[in-house]
């Protein structure tokens, strides 16, 4: 006799953008069982911005596995932002490391620590998960096949990636495809902007770091940047955020906290407080960078500056999210950065691309 919540495994009816063997498809849909689920282990290993977008992954798959202990595997250099809170336990790879114990031995034993699973999620699609996952037995194995050869040997389960469908979205389809239906709101159990916002004392946030320094704009153009939105917006506050890295610092705007009562700089926060402040602003600009997912997690209207990396793969597409981009793939001008910022602070209207 077949359960009830068996009628959703019509999910597994696809013709392209999945692949799956002929015997996961059979465990699926005869065997599995998500109330009976009790080992799962998500891997992701990622700087801050990858680690944020992964936790409405981490909801609805405590919703669809409800007994089951969650591990997340990181790896030791990328455990900035981990979301610890949604995971019963974690597991952490060696990672770039010039200690002893991070030898060959060592890394096996590290990996076999982890156990027998009942499905692993491969969400980083690295050398070490692959290792990870190829060494760990599990009912399914799920992942993005970057590999044509990945298909059946390393996962039984594969989702494929596009660069116009937001990564969030991507990884959520690894649940549809086993029969969940995530809410089209997302919820990343962060503090949420409609509920902390004060739309009577607007102010936007600024931020030009990035994992990567050819993601960022030049001090000179981000100084323009802010000086025009200044001007263009009077009425509205602008605060500067300040990251740890020597190049994300504000020293060289201390001149316009002098000029403008409406400008400050803020030094770099905690976590905790970042994501608070981020969920009261009323816009967030910023390159493709950890903190503009961070808005994007507490469904705070952002702009995004993209030049250098694809930019709809990190942008959802059912909140007010502009990007500022051309499609030769240069550096936007200032005046089109700030046009946009004007418009999305006064409209509220979603993506607009510069052509």
């Amino acid at each position: 006799m077949k359960h009830p919540w068996l009628k959703s495994m019509k999910n597994l009816w696809f013709e392209q953008g999945a692949f799956v063997t002929k015997k996961a498809r059979n465990y699926i849909t005869s065997d599995l069982c998500p109330k009976k689920v009790r080992k799962i282990t998500v891997i992701r290993h990622a700087a801050l911005g990858d680690q944020v977008i992964l936790r409405p992954f981490l909801v609805e798959a405590r919703r669809f596995f409800p007994n089951a202990t969650i591990t997340l595997v990181g790896v030791s250099h990328y455990q900035y932002g981990m979301p610890y809170d949604l995971v019963d336990q974690t597991h952490i790879m060696l990672g770039k490391s010039k200690d002893v114990s991070s030898g060959l031995k060592a890394r096996l034993a590290n990996i076999k620590a982890l156990g027998e699973q009942d499905i692993i999620f491969d969400l980083a699609g690295t050398n070490r998960s692959y290792w990870m996952t190829f060494l760990t037995k599990a009912k399914l194995k799920v992942g993005f096949p970057y590999r044509s050869l990945h298909r059946g040997t390393l996962y039984n389960l594969c989702v494929l990636r596009s660069d116009f469908q937001a990564e969030v979205e991507t990884m959520l389809d690894m649940l549809r495809v086993l029969g969940h239906n995530p809410p089209r709101r997302l919820d990343f159990a962060y503090p949420d902007n409609q509920d902390f916002c004060n739309k009577s004392a607007p102010f936007i946030l600024y931020f030009n770091g990035a994992s990567q320094l050819r993601k960022v704009l030049s001090k000179e153009q981000m100084r323009d940047v802010i000086e025009k939105s200044i001007k263009a917006l009077p009425n509205v506050r602008h605060i500067y955020l300040e990251g740890k890295n020597d190049f994300e610092k504000g020293d060289y705007l201390e001149y316009l906290t002098k000029q403008h009562t409406h400008f400050t700089i803020q030094p770099c926060l905690e976590l905790d407080k970042l994501v608070q402040l981020i969920a009261q602003s009323s816009l967030l600009v910023a390159p493709d960078t950890g903190v503009r997912n961070i808005g994007i997690s507490t469904h705070t209207p952002t702009v995004g500056i993209f030049f250098s990396t694809v930019p709809f793969r990190y942008t959802p597409r059912y909140e007010d999210h502009y990007i500022v981009m051309r499609d030769d793939a240069t550096v936007p001008s200032s005046d089109e950065i700030v046009d946009t910022i004007r418009q999305a602070i006064r409209c509220g209207n979603p993506i607009k691309m510069l052509n």
